[in-house]
């Protein structure tokens, strides 16, 4: 045994030695060592000073800063040195830490059940030609097939959603992240050179926000606060619903108004129709709203804020482009239609030709046909990879080994979504707000990167985690699972707590 003192001068010693070498470090400007155990020293401090695993607070923490930074936060890393960007950062952690602890536990950390069994069939069909893409194509195979290991983030947030605790930590991270949201945007909309050239961190931005996933994280936001308004009746919830619902039509983004609509009609199917109603009543309200105040200015009808609204609405039924629109914010909607739909023609077309069965392959660039079509006298500038819709993206890069699986995936949510609306169990806000991010991304770059891609698989890894608590609770009445959700218990199985330390640990 080494005698405290002994131990106490090997200690100070060591923490002399590694001072002067991050020192050193700190005045060559090489901050990778030094930043690399501030981060761990960090971790340990955490790990100790509050009740939340390490790997749940990183997730936790990713997903608000998705959220609130959007593109912004996604080109942060961790070093000048190794470009290790917060997504893959978590990966490496958060991952580590669940295989060390599977593998100390003997456990898998899946569960056997429809979803994650479809999940880990697309993720393995989508693999196959990995590694002779990444011969092919290099850095960009591995930059597009980020698409497939994102959803290692349903397995992290299914794990870390295991208790109580733990689940209430993410959801409420999730949608802290939409309320900064609400808020940061109008700032962000007036005082854009503040936050893009004032707010960064190392020349990147800390806020920098992508369009369409603005509008698709302002839906969830709405859908999420008012299935909690539903189940608890907090009058702040089901305001912040309406605040953030507004908010997503104001980002004149198409992708994000389906992404609202759609939950909203499979709660009404299913029997819950406030939501969908209150959002037909404040649409109508907008409108009368929108008649007085062209009407006092003397607008012409053309220019009026309703006439905006109007062609936005039909657009979203004019899939093609074949309509004419006037309105000054809408006039490029139908030529956005015609992209779209000449992009996902000429994808489909070129992959039915060439290999429908594995794909075009991760790193083959989409665009090349699409751009010699579209603008046959220029498009040297064009830098966008995905057409737009995550089915077409997959059916182009793994042809149908990929795409079926993933279709399989969608549908299992939908039916999953579609169950818990209909018994009213405490996993349905999170299963709605997979269903808005899914149907943005069939209209928009959305799951390709990580800003969307995080936020889908963590929710749904989220609802998984709550589907089975509920499942393992066995059957009760919708009155019964408001009165659990309300009071912040888990459901009861078998007499025990599925949210005790025991149970999770």
């Amino acid at each position: 045994m080494i005698p405290n003192v002994w131990r106490s001068r090997i200690s100070v010693a060591g923490a002399a030695i590694l001072a002067i070498w991050l020192g050193n470090d700190i005045a060559q400007s090489d901050y990778f060592w030094p930043e690399l155990v501030a981060g761990l020293l960090a971790a340990i401090a955490l790990n100790r000073l509050q009740p939340i695993p390490l790997g749940t607070l990183l997730l936790g923490c990713i997903v608000f800063g998705y959220i609130a930074g959007n593109r912004g936060f996604a080109q942060l890393s961790v070093s000048n040195l190794f470009p290790l960007l917060p997504a893959e950062f978590v990966l490496v952690v958060a991952g580590g830490i669940l295989i060390v602890r599977s593998a100390l536990l003997r456990e898998l950390p899946i569960v056997k059940d429809s979803l994650n069994t479809m999940i880990i069939t697309w993720i393995v069909l989508s693999s196959l030609r990995i590694i002779v893409d990444l011969h092919h194509f290099g850095v960009l195979a591995l930059r597009d097939y980020a698409t497939v290991y994102y959803a290692a983030f349903f397995f992290l947030a299914q794990k870390a959603a295991s208790t109580r605790r733990e689940v209430h930590f993410l959801s409420g991270c999730l949608l802290a992240g939409c309320t900064f949201l609400l808020f940061i945007y109008p700032l962000y909309e007036r005082y854009q050179d503040f936050f893009l050239e004032r707010l960064v961190f190392r020349g990147t931005p800390l806020i920098f926000f992508k369009g369409d996933l603005l509008g698709t994280f302002l839906a969830c936001g709405s859908v999420g606060f008012f299935v909690r308004f539903e189940q608890k009746g907090s009058r702040g919830a089901f305001i912040l619903s309406l605040l953030m619902a507004g908010a997503a039509m104001t980002t004149n983004n198409r992708a994000s108004m389906l992404g609202l609509i759609v939950p909203a009609v499979i709660l009404a199917l299913c029997g819950r129709k406030r939501f969908f109603l209150v959002l037909c009543g404040a649409a109508l309200a907008s409108v009368l709203v929108l008649i007085v105040a062209d009407w006092t200015r003397r607008v012409p009808w053309e220019q009026s804020a309703l006439h905006s609204m109007y062609e936005r609405a039909v657009s979203l039924t004019d899939p093609f482009g074949e309509r004419s629109y006037s309105g000054e914010e809408t006039s490029y909607k139908g030529d956005n239609n015609v992209f779209r739909s000449t992009w996902w023609r000429i994808v489909v077309d070129e992959t039915l030709e060439r290999n429908p069965w594995t794909g075009l392959g991760w790193g083959y660039d989409l665009a090349e046909s699409f751009v010699k079509v579209y603008y046959p006298e220029g498009g040297e500038d064009f830098s966008v990879r995905s057409p737009h819709n995550v089915f077409i993206t997959l059916f182009a890069r793994s042809g149908l080994l990929g795409l079926i699986p993933f279709v399989g995936l969608a549908i299992i949510i939908l039916k999953r979504t579609w169950r818990s609306a209909k018994v009213g169990d405490a996993s349905m806000g999170s299963w709605a707000m997979a269903c808005a991010i899914l149907t943005s991304a069939t209209f928009g770059v959305v799951l390709e990167g990580p800003m969307g891609a995080v936020i889908f698989w963590t929710t749904l890894g989220m609802a998984s985690a709550w589907a089975r608590a509920e499942a393992l609770s066995g059957p009760a009445s919708p009155q019964t699972h408001y009165t659990s959700i309300a009071s912040g218990e888990w459901p009861v199985a078998n007499g025990a707590s599925l949210g005790s330390e025991s149970a999770a640990r």
